[in-house]
């Protein structure tokens, strides 16, 4: 990892703990303790598509901390394939990954969202069929980007995004050998333990 990334990604983890911070403290819930119904377990669909494509699974375990803030963990695992322009081989990777995560949402409609990754690379390179080339390597990504949804929370979540990595790391799953980012636009659904169901207040 060069020492720019690093730098870059230290200080975005430390604006997503401040953020977690000032947030709990200006926006304070009712009670303070724990509510399970406030937890939530969902899924994401992750596609891409850009001189070949991305498809992926996106599982979270969430906690609505504020009416305007979730936070959470999530894993991650993509498939990602990749035309080379100066033959017909292909770039094959299988990624699994994950991270903590952030969406505030300003509206009841529409959100923007942070997701810092830290993923382990199968690589290969075929060409009509034969491995030309196989390795293995990790690397760090941080999506940032917003969407829209419907979000009742103590019942039910739903949403769109489309996020790009700014971490700056040419090894990431979400940069082609150009080193070009690759949008990734995800649709997902979470449900809550409690399924109470209320709007953000």
């Amino acid at each position: 990892m060069t020492r720019p990334t690093q730098l870059l990604l230290s200080k975005m983890l430390r604006l997503f703990v401040l953020l977690l911070l000032l947030n709990q403290v200006a926006i304070a819930q009712p009670k303070s303790r724990f509510h399970k119904d406030l937890m939530f377990f969902g899924s994401g669909l992750n596609l891409g598509f850009f001189n070949g494509f991305i498809i992926g699974l996106n599982p979270e375990l969430g906690y609505s901390i504020t009416p305007f803030m979730d936070a959470g963990v999530a894993i991650n695992f993509n498939y990602v394939t990749q035309n080379r322009t100066s033959s017909a081989a292909v770039l094959r990777q299988t990624v699994l990954g994950g991270g903590p995560f952030l969406r505030i949402w300003p509206t009841d409609r529409f959100f923007i969202g942070s997701q810092y990754e830290y993923n382990t690379i199968s690589f290969s390179e075929r060409l009509n069929g034969a491995v030309l080339a196989r390795t293995n390597y990790g690397a760090p990504s941080l999506l940032v980007g917003g969407g829209f949804g419907t979000r009742f929370i103590g019942q039910s979540q739903f949403y769109t995004s489309i996020m790009i990595d700014v971490a700056g790391d040419r090894l990431s799953p979400y940069v082609d050998q150009f080193g070009r980012q690759l949008p990734v636009f995800r649709t997902g659904f979470s449900f809550y333990f409690g399924q109470k169901g209320r709007r953000r207040n």
